[in-house]
């Protein structure tokens, strides 16, 4: 009866989502807020098609789980020691001041004391489940905001566990002291940590055996087992499912397999990551909104201000720059989904009752809702705080002039800086990252720790005296702007701009950009001149299909006719045949053989030159003995080219295959 009734509400969560999905995207909305949405509607406090919310949050939790899981793929043990300082003074400084405005908040309610810090530790914990999925939306998870962003998320869901374990103790002085509570807490860390240790030796060797048996059947169970016996023992030692989950994510994280892993667990991500939302949309009373709009509307608004100015302080603290901090602030400015694991323990300790319940609830989906739209709002807002460049005192040095201007510390960046400097050409690379500018003036590179998307900034940076200007942030807005204004402050400066996608090379041009190279189009011209070149394509004519391909900005890549057109002429070229310059090596199977002996006529290849000294003979004497330093110069099809030189390249003595 159980599993009718769950079958049926799954199916009735589904088929309400569909629509309202439709409208959010005619509206252009997030996805969050239609699954929100969804839930208000079908939950039990408004249409009642699902009268059981207990029945979709079991699943729903198995979603916030996998959400988690996703997190620790992106981010293995190597990436998360990078998030280190953020991590722990942002994130216990964001919380300490988030609780101390939420307990302020409460008590202005007329709370009790003790009520009031359980709704500053509820409310001190933001979402990672429904800001995620915004960065990646927008491309944003690996720009220093979203950087920032996760690692203090990432804190705050490790600290539930601690928060859990103290909740007991607010009820009447029950429950255990602070020392049990921090042996728990230090127990559970342990078990964690021993889990990870263990897992990191034993995971990918047991996915190393799967994967060698090729089915792909045997290789998504084996996964799935792996992360649910993760889980389990992850919630042996204390943690929540989700925290295990995400231990698991780690572990995974570091594997040869990851991108296998990601794939195989994709689909089910999406469908219960989206059943959480649901399910928390169900937990809303529309009823109780309308008769205390003002109380519900007034709390969203205190929340919003209190999480953002606890977030920016928090993060200035920790060394990030203004600019970044206050879009990681917005992106923290919202009330988690282990809120609701905190609510459903303080319902139980009559922590939370009534209304309060009621009130939390509304203004917790409010923060949500806004979440999306206080991303977006980050770079509009950020651009009125003021500039983050070093104390011109620090470095002083003559002004730069002549020299690249090379935006962003990253890979990227780093690599062209590092060449420059190799070859002795002047450059200054920036940052707004301390650690990457001080890894990057430990290598000997010049660098400058400044915000390159304010003129102040670019100002220290020179861009007005600047040859060129290399851009190459992964945050889009900022790539924007920083284009935006170095084409006002340096008319004649070229520009290049490295970017993820080919959709953004049509605004970076308008915005001023000279040359902008988007990844994925870049991989696939290495590609076509590899393939060519695999076909023994003359370099000219490989040459030439690149440069059509890259012409006006891109256009034969979004223009099906165009391309078409384009290979067209490619296949005949290689219909044609082609030649092929071959260089004699000593001690290879050509090195002292006459021209007759190689019998290249039997193989449809032609010999009708031989470049000795730099003398060609033309055409040559089939008695002609070849030596090492010859060329010769091959003419036939493609495909007899490519059994021919095999042949000629093979060491002397041993025969060539074909």
């Amino acid at each position: 009866m159980w599993e009718r009734t769950f079958l049926r509400d799954l199916a009735v969560v589904l088929a309400a989502s569909f629509p309202v999905l439709f409208v959010c995207r005619r509206l252009k909305l997030p996805q969050i807020v239609g699954f929100l949405v969804t839930g208000v509607a079908i939950g039990p406090h408004a249409l009642g098609w699902v009268r059981e919310a207990d029945r979709v949050d079991s699943v729903a939790k198995f979603g916030v789980a996998l959400i988690l899981l996703f997190v620790g793929l992106e981010f293995p043990i190597r990436r998360l020691k990078a998030l280190g300082r953020t991590s722990l003074v942002g994130g216990t400084l964001q919380m300490a001041l988030t609780a101390a405005g939420g307990y302020a908040l409460a008590r202005l309610w007329g709370s009790a004391p003790n009520q009031a810090v359980f709704f500053g530790l509820l409310v001190s914990v933001s979402s990672t489940a429904v800001v995620l999925p915004i960065l990646k939306q927008r491309d944003e998870l690996a720009a220093p905001y979203g950087r920032r962003f996760l690692a203090v998320a990432l804190f705050q869901d490790l600290a539930v566990i601690p928060i859990l374990l103290f909740l007991p103790a607010l009820v009447s002085g029950s429950g255990p002291g602070a020392a049990a509570v921090a042996g728990r807490v230090v127990l559970a860390i342990a078990g964690v940590a021993a889990l990870v240790a263990v897992a990191r030796r034993s995971a990918p060797r047991l996915l190393d055996a799967v994967a060698r048996m090729g089915s792909r059947e045997t290789f998504t169970g084996a996964v799935v087992v792996l992360v649910l016996a993760m889980v389990a023992a992850g919630e042996k030692v204390g943690v929540s499912a989700a925290m295990g989950a995400f231990a698991a994510g780690i572990v995974l994280g570091e594997s040869d397999h990851v991108h296998q892993v990601a794939a195989t667990l994709a689909p089910l991500h999406d469908l219960l990551s989206s059943l959480f939302f649901v399910s928390v949309g169900m937990l809303l009373d529309p009823a109780f909104l309308a008769r205390h709009p003002v109380e519900v509307g007034a709390g969203v608004v205190a929340l919003v201000a209190i999480k953002t100015a606890a977030a920016f302080v928090a993060l200035r603290a920790a060394g990030t720059v203004p600019r970044t901090a206050v879009r990681a602030a917005l992106a923290l400015a919202n009330v988690g989904e282990f809120s609701f694991v905190l609510a459903t323990t303080g319902v139980s300790l009559a922590l939370l009752t009534g209304e309060t319940q009621q009130i939390v609830v509304a203004a917790t989906v409010g923060t949500l809702v806004l979440a999306p739209f206080l991303v977006a709002a980050g770079p509009a807002l950020a651009v009125r705080l003021p500039e983050a460049v070093e104390d011109p005192g620090e470095r002083a040095e003559a002004p730069r002039a002549r020299h690249i201007v090379v935006v962003g510390a990253g890979l990227n960046g780093t690599n062209v800086a590092r060449v420059l400097h190799e070859t002795g050409i002047p450059h200054v690379l920036v940052d707004i990252d301390p650690e990457r500018v001080a890894a990057a003036r430990q290598e000997g590179l010049d660098a400058l720790r400044a915000d390159a998307t304010g003129l102040e900034g670019l100002h220290a940076a020179g861009v007005a005296r600047a040859l060129g200007v290399v851009v190459t942030i992964p945050d889009p807005d900022a790539c924007r702007r920083v284009v935006r204004l170095s084409r006002m402050q340096a008319p004649t400066v070229r520009i290049l701009v490295r970017t993820r996608y080919v959709k953004e090379v049509e605004t970076l041009r308008r915005l001023g950009a000279d040359e902008v190279i988007p990844e994925e189009f870049e991989t696939s011209i290495e590609l076509v001149a590899r393939v060519l070149r695999l076909l023994h394509v003359p370099g000219n004519v490989v040459a030439t299909q690149i440069r059509l391909l890259r012409d006006e900005a891109y256009r034969l890549l979004r223009d099906p006719q165009s391309k078409a057109a384009g290979g067209r002429r490619l296949a005949a070229l290689v219909a044609a045949g082609t030649s092929e310059l071959f260089l004699v090596l000593p001690d290879t199977a050509a090195d002292g053989r006459l021209l007759s002996e190689l019998d290249l006529a039997a193989a449809h290849v032609a010999v009708p030159a031989v470049l000795r000294d730099g003398v060609p003979l033309a055409p040559p004497p089939e008695d002609l003995r070849l030596a090492a330093g010859d060329t010769l110069v091959l003419v036939g099809a493609h495909e007899d080219l490519a059994r021919v030189l095999p042949r000629l390249e093979a060491p002397a003595g041993r025969p060539a295959a074909g």
